[in-house]
């Protein structure tokens, strides 16, 4: 923990007398300029592209299942249990600040020799963790557990998910930036599309669930079967990350990237000095992605969670155990289109740090827009099922747009001038560093914004 600290610290303070940085923007010019030839997708890329897509949707994919998960756990508690109302807040706060603590860590190997061994057991453990989760874990020993013990196995858990997720995801885009944007693109379009495939899944089994012959007690619950082969997906995905992973470390551009950064560890020794230059080059837009993701997190799933149908009486398809996982699905579809082809248009891809700034602290709205929604504690301003899945599509396609802008902007020098070609795996690593720091905020900020619905 304390050299985790001392990490960041070091990024934060810049040696005496440093030249302030500049955040003019990046003058226009046509999208072939912008991008560089060096950084257009190609055809033959299509395969490497779909690897590191693999690859990022890993850096996600067991927060995803997680979150979907949610709403049987919590109905693993006693209904008036203060601890199972707190889970999805509990879990987040946890499973962030883990990532926060964890990729902090890992800062320490970036830019240091092959990243080999540290994908092959990040993603190894994640495989693993998953695999226990899905069984003996879920269907077996947590519905027997007492909610204190239950509660510990979760945090324990998920602090395994965020300690295998932080240095995975920090190896990935760390790879991807020095690859090249559109492998950056495909980093963060897979981490919107893994969310959409599990919540995809959720929903179907939820569906199929529902049709299924019940008592009315059970009616309007999540069951254990959908969230067992949610869980069962997610250990294949695992799985598909080790394979893509071993797929590129064969590709000769995977030797020129081993190559260019043993040759910098020779001229330039140390990473430190130049975490601290890319921190400072790119303020504005770490802040930016930061503060997307702390605005998110504050609502989503703590807030959300709690919405339910309008609709009096409420129609069997339209009840909380099919209801919640449709909105996963609505704010994921948004999110990945988001992360995935608005970056594309060049007349909305803004390089000016300070203009993604304040495009990012407009997504303040969403809190009040949300908690106006029909909450189980309070009377709804937006009494419509149509409205709440528009702002929850709104809500994710400016998440991930602004998401995917500020990484790539942040580590294509073609796009920010600031950054040169050697820093650009510390300006991807930082990157996700700051959007994790942003989870944790959020995560902490629920518990806030959950009190404000009782």
């Amino acid at each position: 923990m304390t050299q985790a600290l001392n990490n960041v610290r070091s990024l934060l303070l810049g040696p005496s007398g440093s030249k302030p940085p500049d955040y003019r923007a990046v003058p226009s010019s046509p999208e072939s300029e912008l991008l560089g030839e060096a950084d257009k997708p190609k055809r033959q890329d299509g395969m490497v592209y779909f690897c590191f897509w693999i690859m990022g949707a890993g850096c996600l994919l067991t927060w995803s299942a997680l979150m979907c998960t949610f709403p049987y756990l919590v109905q693993l508690f006693p209904p008036d249990s203060t601890r199972g109302r707190n889970l999805p807040s509990t879990l987040s706060s946890f499973y962030c600040f883990g990532l926060v603590v964890f990729m902090g860590l890992a800062q320490n190997g970036v830019g240091r020799g092959s990243p080999s061994k540290r994908l092959n057991w990040s993603s190894s453990l994640l495989l693993i963790s998953s695999i226990l989760f899905t069984f003996p874990l879920l269907p077996l020993l947590l519905p027997h557990l007492t909610s204190t013990l239950l509660l510990l196995v979760l945090i324990a858990f998920t602090l395994l998910f965020a300690h295998a997720t932080s240095y995975f995801q920090s190896s990935v885009l760390g790879l991807s930036s020095l690859w090249g944007s559109s492998q950056v693109l495909a980093v963060m379009s897979g981490q919107g599309g893994v969310a959409v495939l599990v919540s995809f899944a959720q929903l179907s089994l939820a569906v199929l669930a529902a049709f299924r012959p019940s008592s009315g007690e059970e009616e309007g619950k999540m069951g254990l079967v959908p969230s067992v082969g949610l869980w069962i997906l997610t250990s294949l995905g695992a799985g598909l990350c080790l394979l893509a992973f071993r797929y590129l470390s064969r590709r000769p551009e995977y030797e020129r990237v081993v190559e260019l950064v043993s040759n910098r560890e020779e001229t330039k020794g140390d990473g430190e000095g130049i975490l601290g230059g890319v921190l400072r080059k790119n303020a504005l837009v770490y802040v930016a992605v930061a503060y997307t993701f702390a605005v998110t997190l504050s609502v989503f799933p703590a807030i959300t969670t709690t919405i339910t149908s309008t609709h009096h009486p409420t129609p069997r398809l339209l009840q909380p155990d099919v209801f919640i996982p449709l909105h996963f699905l609505i704010f994921n579809l948004g999110d990945y289109i988001g992360r995935t082809y608005l970056p594309l248009i060049p007349s909305i891809l803004i390089t000016s740090h300070p203009r993604i700034l304040i495009l990012a602290l407009s997504r303040t709205l969403f809190i009040p827009l949300f908690l106006a929604c029909n909450t189980s504690t309070t009377i709804p301003l937006i009494n419509s099922d149509i409205l709440y899945f528009l702002i929850a599509l709104t809500c994710g396609l400016s998440n991930g747009y602004i998401g995917s802008m500020c990484m790539i902007v942040a580590t294509t020098p073609s796009l920010n001038p600031r950054i040169s070609e050697e820093e650009k795996d510390f300006a991807g690593t930082l990157g996700a560093f700051f959007l994790v720091g942003g989870l944790a905020l959020g995560s902490v900020a629920s518990f806030g914004v959950k009190g404000l619905v009782g």
